[in-house]
């Protein structure tokens, strides 16, 4: 009984949203640069509002699998981002090395 509700209830929530990466840009103090992150969004498609009987049943399922395949998805992608982000980030702050002159005149 409480898996059905359950499921009515997260098509409704989701119905209509999709989710994207958004690329968000962040100052490091401590390296002195401007460095970005991927985080996840979700937009407003569009509201099912005079709807009835079986075609808005089979309206809200499709919209719910639209929006749990974009969360998958753009979720997947955001990860991987981040993960190659903070694994460049790992290596620490690099410094620009300065010429010493070696001349002797």
């Amino acid at each position: 009984m409480r898996l059905p509700l359950l499921c009515v209830l997260l098509v409704i929530f989701l119905a209509g949203c999709v989710f994207v990466s958004k690329e968000v840009h962040y100052y490091d103090e401590q390296c002195n640069v401007t460095k970005r992150k991927y985080v996840l969004t979700s937009e407003q498609v569009a509201s099912l509002g005079a709807c009835s009987g079986q075609a808005c049943a089979l309206a809200m399922a499709g919209a719910g699998i639209v929006s749990a395949a974009s969360l998958v998805v753009s979720g997947t992608i955001v990860l991987s981002k981040n993960t190659l982000s903070w694994l460049e980030q790992s290596e620490g702050c690099t410094t620009p090395q300065t010429e010493t002159n070696t001349n002797n005149t």
